[in-house]
């Protein structure tokens, strides 16, 4: 019989997370690894823990039926932000970006425009998405998350790096109340500025257009500084075309 519920919210969670272990992780070109964390709540409110412990102690079904009601309570928002997060983020490294960028040129008048878009949504059916070793710390709620590489994803990766495309980083920020949005508004920015600072240096004068692919690498860094979602990513890029002016 469960006497806590602690014992009874990381059973909950284990039936949600896989908790399988790997003693050996094989390399990030044939399965991806990411530590991926959530808020536990958009809206947080009371949670008396030591009643919740009386209640838990009976072990009955009607209690445990509670102790489920408060753990989505507590992990429900938290649950549903990963799903969205590490889909989007293994879809990055998977596929990757496109991206269209204008820069800003004061002399000719022109305004900056930026578009960024994943190449695929995550497909499903094509990889499956592990959540392991789920831990509640703080305020939010920490996981592994593990995919696989397809033959063909793989392959792919290594052309990626056979090829030895430029690697580029940026960092970018969003609104953290705008929860998995703003993680997207921050990536967007932390690529538009990598791609920036990357062309600033090859050019002389602004270009008109450049346009390209992106696939995200490594383990994207994401915190929360000054009531913002704050990234910090790494890219291969692809510049498909880049249109210079004619004239200055």
């Amino acid at each position: 019989m469960e006497r806590s519920l602690q014992k009874i919210i990381y059973f909950l969670l284990a039936l949600i997370f896989s908790q399988a272990v790997y003693s050996q992780l094989p390399s990030q070109d044939e399965q991806i690894r990411l530590q991926v964390w959530a808020d536990l709540d958009a809206f947080p409110g009371q949670f008396d823990d030591e009643a919740l412990l009386e209640n838990a102690d009976s072990g009955t079904k009607e209690k445990e039926s509670e102790a489920a009601s408060d753990f989505q309570k507590v992990f429900g928002y938290a649950i549903n932000q990963t799903k969205k997060i590490a889909p989007y983020l293994l879809s990055g490294m998977l596929e990757g970006f496109e991206f269209e960028y204008t820069p800003y040129d004061k002399k000719r008048n022109v305004k900056e425009y930026w578009e960024f878009n994943l190449k695929n949504e995550f497909d499903f059916e094509n990889n499956t998405i592990e959540y392991k070793n789920p831990k509640a710390l703080n305020d939010r709620l920490m996981c592994w998350v593990y995919c696989n590489r397809t033959p063909m994803q793989k392959t792919e990766f290594e052309i990626w790096n056979s090829i030895v495309y430029p690697k580029i980083k940026g960092k970018g920020k969003g609104p953290v109340e705008k929860g998995f949005e703003g993680i997207q508004i921050a990536c967007s920015e932390a690529a538009k500025n990598a791609v920036r600072e990357y062309w600033r240096k090859q050019v002389k004068n602004k270009p008109k257009e450049i346009s390209g692919f992106l696939l995200l690498l490594g383990n994207p860094r994401v915190y929360i500084s000054e009531g913002q979602y704050m990234v910090d990513l790494d890219f291969f890029i692809q510049t498909d075309r880049i249109f210079m002016y004619e004239h200055f």
